[in-house]
């Protein structure tokens, strides 16, 4: 399933980011470590540019699929996460 960033959800907590993804008609917390923020190249900020968060968003929706959702109810995407999406991304 798409999970796609709803406008405007993207908050910095800390050293970590909770984004507001919505996929057909429930809503998703997905949470970024500090280490992942870097790995995307972005800088930890709002302004995010479309394709930083379009990464987030694919790995949140394999995650999803997966079914690697936390205890919390929530998807944490962290440092590892990213760099598997880069290995996948190469061939």
């Amino acid at each position: 399933m798409q999970l796609i960033a709803l406008p405007d959800t993207f908050n910095l907590i800390g050293n970590e980011a909770l984004i507001v993804m919505k996929a057909d008609d429930m809503h998703q917390a997905v949470c970024v470590t500090k280490d992942a923020l870097a790995d995307v190249q972005a800088a930890p900020d709002p302004r995010w540019l479309p394709q930083d968060l379009s990464v987030l968003e694919l790995i949140a929706s394999r995650k999803f699929d997966h079914g690697e959702i936390a205890f919390d109810g929530r998807i944490w995407i962290t440092a590892k996460d990213v760099q598997n999406w880069h290995k996948m991304t190469r061939h």
